[in-house]
């Protein structure tokens, strides 16, 4: 990473880390958010064009409901819900209009539902992006999503484990209860949610560290995964690891508490088969039904 590059991510997560959200522009280009910073200081353009910003997105939960978007407003076109009959065909309206804000995506509609394959660009001057397979499930109203690191010169990585969802290594970018996005909100706002986690997952390839706020539900997740210097994860997830919930981890009963991690969640996240082998050759288009019944199922084993 080129270190124009490497010193943006440095300061997205010292965003991240005040609870202070990145705006995402047109292609999945992340860049700072000038409420807090002059405007010379930030990366505005875009391939030799003023980038035009979207939202303030949160890829960690909130805890009192929609916050307003201070980077401006949605296109008019992504502002319909996507609720009730004709699911499809509001669907359709939205992904028509998709390549604009993502340009390179593709959507493929099967039974109940449609694939999108969208490529993310994180920051001028990487020398990789992200690509995110999602399939929206009209039939259960739910959306699976899974990341990938893109390079030309590598094979596709999948990005995890992370803030991914066991067993089947989708992301999780975000707590549902907290109505950060539900289904039926436009899509470009989900993939802009999906952008900032990548961009988390970058700066934790580059530091070695995750930025901002998130959620860990099981003491044993947080033995294995958090640095001291993270926020914890707990309900008190605005103090740092080492200052919260650390010290009462480390003098407990830390072989029971990774067991009852282990056994409650499996420990293990990879991402079905199918998904892999479509995003590195398109050839095979996995069955969304029975990856939706699955995630449901083990779901409800939760």
């Amino acid at each position: 990473m080129e270190a124009r590059a490497l010193a943006m991510l440095a300061r997205i997560g010292e965003q991240l880390d005040r609870h202070v959200f990145p705006c995402v522009t047109d292609g999945g280009l992340v860049v700072l958010n000038e409420s807090t910073v002059s405007s010379t200081q930030s990366t505005e353009r875009n391939h030799g064009r003023k980038a035009e910003r979207r939202s303030e997105v949160e890829s960690r939960q909130r805890t009192t409901g929609r916050k307003e978007s201070s980077c401006g407003p949605w296109p008019s076109g992504d502002a319909a819900p996507v609720i009730g009959a004709g699911l499809r065909a509001q669907y359709q309206a939205q992904l028509g209009a998709l390549g604009t804000h993502y340009p390179g995506a593709q959507f493929w509609y099967q039974d109940d539902g449609v694939w999108l394959l969208t490529p993310s660009t994180l920051l001028l001057g990487l020398d990789q992006h992200v690509i995110f397979m999602t399939g929206v499930s009209f039939c259960v109203r739910r959306v699976l999503s899974w990341a990938f690191w893109a390079h030309p010169l590598v094979y596709f990585e999948w990005i995890g484990p992370r803030h991914t969802n066991f067993p089947d290594g989708s992301i999780c970018a975000f707590e549902p209860m907290d109505r950060t996005w539900e289904f039926g909100d436009p899509v470009v706002a989900l993939l802009d949610i999906y952008t900032l986690w990548a961009i988390r997952h970058l700066h934790l390839r580059q530091f070695g560290r995750w930025p901002g706020y998130q959620s860990i539900h099981f003491p044993g997740e947080r033995l294995l995964e958090l640095r001291g210097d993270e926020h914890c994860g707990c309900a008190h997830s605005d103090l740092l690891y080492a200052d919260c919930c650390m010290p009462r981890d480390l003098a407990g009963d830390r072989i029971g508490r990774l067991l009852d991690f282990h056994w409650k969640t499996g420990s293990t996240r990879k991402p079905p088969e199918a998904i892999v082998s479509f995003v590195r050759s398109q050839d095979q288009m996995p069955d969304l039904n029975k990856l939706v019944s699955a995630w449901s199922l083990g779901e409800a084993k939760k």
